[in-house]
């Protein structure tokens, strides 16, 4: 496969189609983007319990058919309890979990953070699985954000497709960086990030690209409805040059379109940035009436 596809599909999720694996990341979609959904991952990951990030509806959507293989969980989205709700309101209650109300237990695997944010929770003692082994991609888990508890800790993840030399770091709702995200340097060629603490994470992780997510304009095309999660930005334009002024270094933003599907170049890792251009009129406003018969001749 000479080419990868990437998509945002809207608010936190992410995808990435690479051919022989295909992954995607906190899916959340509605109307007829999830009604033209196909079950076409092999591994789905979850950074933590909250509705836009473990949405069942769309989950049940596409943890199904002969492609797909397992669903990556932290522990908060099997065992919910009432510090969840006391916190976070109506985003994670026993309404939508356990996620295995929804998806067999048998295709949903709990995992763990490796590399804790250790300056902010202390160092604590998780049981694992940290990391895993799935053919043509390497997962190392490490700590989000967003959490109910300290020990119900939420997973950024690190995809990394060894053949392809591609490296893909999802940070799920993360308000910072932290020492043992350095351990990424030289690994991550595309960062998917919330937009907050922009600057001191890229600076940390020092990706090639970095994509912010988890906003949206007031596009009728965004493939989350309004009156969901997140709210609308006045000026998507001005709302991106605020986050490219805080990268430092080479990292380049790629200011992708929600739910547009963009071609990357492989190996060069060079996206495609095709688009296509079309009238919306038959005749020009602007032409008084009484130019029209030259127009028409």
């Amino acid at each position: 496969m000479k080419s990868i596809y990437l998509r945002w599909p809207g608010c936190g999720g992410f995808d990435a189609v690479m051919g022989d694996v295909n992954v995607s990341f906190d899916p959340y979609l509605f109307g007829e983007p999830l009604d033209l959904a196909e079950p076409i991952f092999d591994y789905i990951f979850i950074s933590h319990e909250h509705f836009d990030h473990a949405h069942p509806v769309t989950l049940k959507k596409l943890c199904q058919g002969p492609r797909f293989k397992k669903l990556f969980v932290p522990i908060g989205c099997i065992t919910p309890n009432s510090p969840v709700d006391e916190k976070y309101g109506d985003a994670a209650t026993a309404r939508d979990l356990p996620i295995t109300k929804h998806i067999p237990e048998e295709k949903v695997q709990v995992c763990y953070p490796k590399y804790q944010d250790e300056e902010q929770y202390g160092k604590r003692d998780f049981p694992g699985p940290f990391e895993f082994d799935l053919g043509p991609i390497k997962v190392e888990v490490y700590e989000s954000g967003e959490h109910a508890r300290d020990d119900l800790p939420t997973c950024a993840y690190h995809v990394y497709h060894e053949e392809k030399d591609l490296g893909i770091f999802h940070t799920g709702d993360l308000h910072r960086g932290y020492s043992q995200m350095e351990r990424l340097r030289g690994k991550v060629d595309f960062l998917v990030h919330m937009k907050t603490a922009m600057g001191p994470l890229i600076d940390t992780v020092r990706p090639q690209y970095v994509i912010p997510t988890h906003y949206r304009t007031d596009r009728e095309t965004e493939p989350v409805p309004f009156g969901h999660w997140p709210p609308n930005v006045s000026d998507a334009n001005a709302f991106l040059e605020s986050l490219r002024e805080q990268i430092p270094g080479d990292t380049q933003m790629l200011p992708f379109t929600a739910p547009n599907v963009y071609e990357v170049k492989m190996p060069e890792k060079k996206v495609n940035w095709s688009f296509v251009q079309w009238n919306s009129w038959d005749r020009p406003r602007w032409r008084p009436p009484y130019f029209q018969s030259q127009y028409e001749e």
